[in-house]
């Protein structure tokens, strides 16, 4: 008989999460498991080519607003959403939000569960602990040093993580930062991410809708605009290298949609970097585009495990990227990519130099067609996870 499992969310916008859940629901066994996708605000075009045998159902009224900040709901001037801000924030303040996620649990969820997966940092997680569901599975993807995203309810989750069966990291860097705060190492492990291996090559096989000229060294950036991605210190350093005359054959795509889009955008014309740089928005198939480009940049603050590292190697395409847990986890330096400091400075030499001396990311590429990424051990523990209902 099949294991009935839910997943929860709280929007499907462009970012790692949406595309690790993707990727994990294609390689589980369907035989094994019956799987329900829940969002709870439906915001956001991913999630869309979904197995058919996976339902994708969404959360009330309630619950649309639990992925905005104050100040965008502020910004949007939208009466009835900043209400439901204001009555969310209440609840978490008082602890009415127990009582509130119960009620309208019972509006979304009418059959029972034998696993419930809080697949996203936050909010997700008082969902799923909140629920009567025997195995409650939390995963983690955040750096937690660097970015903590309950630090404002934390006596709140401090009570609720506790709850769980398992809690997964994608990253030992992510567990322990995880730790350091809720001390839960008897529920926490590591496993990284499942990568759909089969279906990136099939997709990156798919026409291209943008153009390159080939004759350049085209750097691509792809992820959320956000201000954790990076993205306005990388504009500086551009801007400095288009100084130092040395970009002639250079040019940067920028792929992803985000909060930070149209501030980036409007930094284009008004530096005069639109020479230099492309912003293309968010594209369905990023895997068609990714394969033309000759290095992926990533200048993120932080990055948990940075899944779109190991899609570009198994797509043969070398990687730049700042120190963190996911560069550190998957760059080999000086073999398939290179990690730098992270910091401006260290990211403008370290672009400098690849600019000056491109013949380095020949090699590299070289090295990525023996690249392997092998999801048997990880689904075999995913499974037994699934199927336990019992702490580790």
């Amino acid at each position: 008989m099949k294991k009935n499992i839910l997943f929860v969310v709280d929007e499907r916008e462009m970012g790692g999460v949406s595309v690790v859940l993707n990727d994990l629901v294609h390689k589980l066994d369907s035989n094994k498991y019956s799987i329900d996708i829940l969002v709870l605000h439906n915001k956001g075009n991913m999630l869309n080519d979904l197995p058919d045998h996976i339902n994708m159902f969404y959360g009330t009224s309630y619950f649309e607003a639990i992925d905005y900040t104050i100040k965008e709901v502020l910004k949007m001037k939208n009466l009835s959403l900043l209400m439901k801000k204001v009555h969310v924030v209440f609840d978490l303040k008082t602890g009415f939000i127990k009582k509130s996620i119960q009620r309208e649990r019972k509006k979304i969820i009418h059959k029972d569960y034998d696993c419930e997966i809080a697949f996203k940092d936050g909010f997700t997680a008082l969902f799923v602990g909140y629920g009567n569901c025997v195995n409650k599975i939390h995963w983690l993807h955040c750096s937690y040093k660097t970015f903590n995203p309950n630090a404002k309810y934390e006596d709140l989750f401090k009570k609720v993580l506790p709850l769980f069966n398992h809690i997964i990291g994608v990253s030992d860097n992510v567990v322990k930062e995880f730790n350091e705060i809720y001390h839960l190492e008897n529920i926490t492990e590591t496993i990284p991410v499942v990568i759909d291996v089969e279906r990136i090559k099939r997709l990156s096989q798919k026409p291209s809708i943008f153009n390159i000229n080939e004759n350049m060294l085209n750097i691509v950036v792809i992820g959320r605009c956000h201000p954790v991605k990076g993205y306005d210190r990388l504009f500086d350093v551009i801007k400095r290298l288009k100084k130092d005359n040395i970009l002639s054959n250079v040019h940067f795509t920028v792929f992803g949609d985000g909060p930070l889009f149209e501030h980036l955008k409007s930094r284009l014309i008004n530096e005069s970097l639109d020479d230099v740089i492309s912003m293309k928005g968010a594209v369905l198939n990023p895997y068609a585009e990714l394969k033309n480009y000759s290095l992926l940049l990533l200048p993120s603050y932080s990055e948990a495990f940075g899944t779109v590292i190991s899609e570009a190697f198994i797509l043969d395409i070398p990687v730049l990227a700042t120190e963190t847990s996911a560069s550190l986890m998957s760059v080999k330096k000086g073999i398939n990519g290179e990690i730098c400091e992270n910091s401006d400075e260290e990211l403008y030499r370290s672009l400098k130099n690849l600019i000056q001396h491109p013949d380095v990311i020949d090699r590299w590429k070289n090295n990525l067609k023996d690249f392997n990424y092998d999801n048997f051990k990880l689904l075999k523990r995913i499974e037994a996870v699934l199927d336990e209902g019992e702490t580790i």
